[in-house]
């Protein structure tokens, strides 16, 4: 899905068949009328001036909807692929909760 996100001032061109996906949420083996499913999945985007752009495409099988992309702040996506137990290095390992993964702990509300 190609689209453009704005992000301030400036427009950026996303493709999610170009830029890395970071996480991708599981699709139905086969589609059906009856069942519908929906998820999102993570995008990192790095234009010419290597800036890095998240954006998330939400997508919907079983209807006849076209997916949306949205775009989020750099902790918004790294909460989201917490949310889902997985750590990227892409991020500052400053803060308490990523001492607390460092030390064995899974998730946030095991404390």
């Amino acid at each position: 899905m190609k689209t453009e996100l704005y992000d301030g001032s400036r427009k950026i061109r996303v493709d999610t068949q170009k830029d890395e996906c970071l996480y991708a949420a599981a699709r139905p083996q086969k589609e059906s009328p009856d069942i519908q499913r929906q998820g999102k999945d993570l995008y990192i985007h790095t234009d010419a001036e290597k800036k890095i752009t998240f954006y998330l495409h939400q997508w919907a099988a079983g209807r006849k909807t076209h997916g949306k992309i949205l775009p989020v702040s750099p902790s918004t996506a790294e909460r989201f692929l917490r949310g889902k137990g997985l750590i990227c290095d892409l991020f500052p390992k400053s803060d308490a909760i990523a001492t607390l993964y460092r030390w064995g702990y899974g998730i946030a509300e095991e404390f």
